[in-house]
């Protein structure tokens, strides 16, 4: 059984500013979006397109993509500690270990 000091959970509730609430929730809706436009692309393939839109599906993927990528860079800036320069570590680290289990790396990998 875990014990813990009276008010040690309590302390770690709100660690955020509003401003970095908003970033992350906004983080969230866009890896979500680009989620869902990789399933359209699996489903639909990549000329496909949604009757919502004049976007293919691919170009719907690399706009949310996009949108992804500003969101890091908004995170990296809110002061919440993320850096530049630990994501890159962890994107080296991501690349070494797919590498090693990934089944298709060679086949289209560009790496």
């Amino acid at each position: 059984m875990l014990f813990c000091t009276p008010g040690d959970g309590r302390r770690n509730l709100k660690q955020v500013t509003d401003h970095q609430e908003e970033c992350l929730n906004i983080l969230q809706e866009e890896c979500a979006e680009v989620i869902q436009a990789a399933s359209k692309i699996k489903r639909f393939g990549v000329v496909g397109k949604n009757t919502n839109t004049v976007l293919t599906n691919l170009e719907n993927l690399e706009m949310e993509l996009g949108d992804v990528l500003a969101l890091v860079d908004m995170v990296t800036n809110a002061g919440l500690g993320v850096t530049k320069e630990g994501i890159e570590k962890a994107r080296i680290n991501k690349m070494e270990r797919l590498a090693r289990f990934m089944h298709t790396w060679g086949d289209s990998s560009g790496v």
